[in-house]
């Protein structure tokens, strides 16, 4: 559990709020490039951090993300003119650039040099592998962008959501990285169970193994350690014959999480705060070896496997609180755990169940729940180094960020989990 006073810390992430300003420090998931979809496209708003802004791409293709008020007579720039590689006040005609500079103020006589002075506030934004990134933190600290694997990912071979979730980003993260909860919100009442059949090999032997393994009956031993990136967080699942299951969640700075992943696939998310009690949940999918087929690509737009099911046009979840995630009693009785469709949904209806802000000076955390109390010391030992004007180590080093989630078999009586040769592989990132 944490106190009042850590909780808010850890939570609170608008204004002047520390947790934000170490938020800040990252670059951060604004909109897919699809949301832009073309030169002088239609202006989208855009919340980040309790900021209300206004994104557009303008005549040249380049992305911008500015204060949605017109400095002029702070009139709302959503509402502009999108042409001639720049935005356009409908008041007074005053036209500004993705940099936010002001270009022309044709109120103003043709001699004055009164455009050259106004700047409205614009981030820096940056778009790689078809994510607009936007950097809200010091000027003097821009870092370069994470270097995650799905960024290096053919377009064939990565898809990419991105829904809205209501609650705090904190405990969209402790979702995230908790290795246990699959075993029960995300499970089939036959899956606790059923014994696949493997024929040899160790990627075909841990499909086999999970199912043997990771049952209701043989709860994980977890472990987990401080990272350059994050935190590790291994969950032992003892075996009989010598080998145990491990399986790998990570926690990366600052909001990432990746879990294991399927074979030949991994998957990665980002739990971007909007403000203090909306979070933007991104899901990153990819294929190690073969591209998605045509048939796979429809079903993930359809909120297949971790991506939601969204309102056509929208990056708002079709199953919310306010309809009870449509969840099927019926079905909840007699075929999954939940009734409730979809991987992302089950995770809404828990966290955002928890409240808009949980209040954890009233949990009863058990051994299973190491991976969390880690991952709220990570961040709350940072945002104390940043008080104390330590910066984060993982923002100004994207490298930090080349690994993925995985498992693996060792030997029951392996010594440093951490450092064995099967953990680093099933960890490794290669390009």
């Amino acid at each position: 559990m944490l106190s009042p006073e850590e909780n808010e810390r850890l939570s609170r992430v608008e204004g002047k709020a520390i947790a934000g300003q170490l938020v800040r420090r990252y670059w951060l998931p604004a909109l897919q490039s699809s949301d832009l979809p073309a030169p002088d496209c239609d202006p989208v708003r855009v919340k980040l951090l309790g900021e209300d802004l206004v994104a557009f791409r303008d005549t040249s293709g380049r992305p911008g993300l500015i204060n949605p008020h017109c400095p002029h007579r702070m009139a709302d720039l959503y509402f502009g003119r999108n042409e001639e590689d720049g935005i356009r006040c409908i008041y007074h005609g005053w036209k500004f650039a993705v940099t936010g500079q002001c270009l022309e103020t044709p109120t103003e006589p043709p001699e004055s040099d009164f455009a050259r002075k106004i700047q409205l506030l614009a981030y820096p934004v940056e778009e790689r592998a078809g994510v607009i990134f936007a950097y809200m933190g010091p000027p003097e600290l821009k870092p370069p962008l994470p270097d995650f694997e799905w960024m290096h990912a053919p377009d064939t071979h990565r898809f990419v959501s991105w829904s809205t979730q209501d609650c705090n980003y904190a405990q969209a993260i402790e979702g995230g990285i908790d290795t246990m909860h699959s075993i029960y919100l995300h499970s089939t009442l036959d899956s606790h169970r059923r014994l696949d059949q493997w024929k040899g090999g160790l990627g075909e032997r841990l499909v086999g193994v999970q199912a043997r393994f990771r049952t209701k009956d043989n709860p994980a031993k977890l472990y987990a350690e401080n990272t350059d990136y994050g935190v590790l967080v291994g969950g032992r699942y003892a075996g009989k014959e010598g080998e145990d299951y491990w399986r790998y969640n990570l926690f990366l700075m600052p909001f990432y999480t990746m879990p294991p992943g399927g074979p030949g696939s991994k998957l990665c998310h980002a739990f971007v705060p909007l403000d203090d009690v909306t979070t933007a949940r991104w899901s990153f999918t990819w294929k190690l070896e073969t591209p998605y087929t045509a048939r796979e690509l429809a079903a993930l737009r359809l909120g297949s496997g971790v991506h939601s099911e969204l309102v056509p046009g929208t990056h708002f979840p079709r199953r919310t609180r306010a309809n009870s995630y449509l969840i099927d009693r019926e079905e909840q009785r007699t075929l999954t755990f939940t009734g409730i469709k979809g991987t992302g949904e089950q995770d809404f209806a828990v966290q955002e169940g928890m409240g808009p802000i949980c209040d954890r000076s009233q949990e009863h955390l058990g051994v299973s729940d190491v991976g969390i109390i880690q991952m709220r010391r990570r961040i709350l030992q940072e945002v104390t180094n940043l008080e104390m004007g330590v910066e984060p180590y993982s923002a100004s080093h994207g490298d930090v960020f080349r690994i993925h989630a995985g498992d693996t078999l060792l030997p029951s009586d392996v010594v440093d989990w951490m450092d064995d040769q099967a953990t680093r592989k099933a960890l490794a990132v290669v390009w």
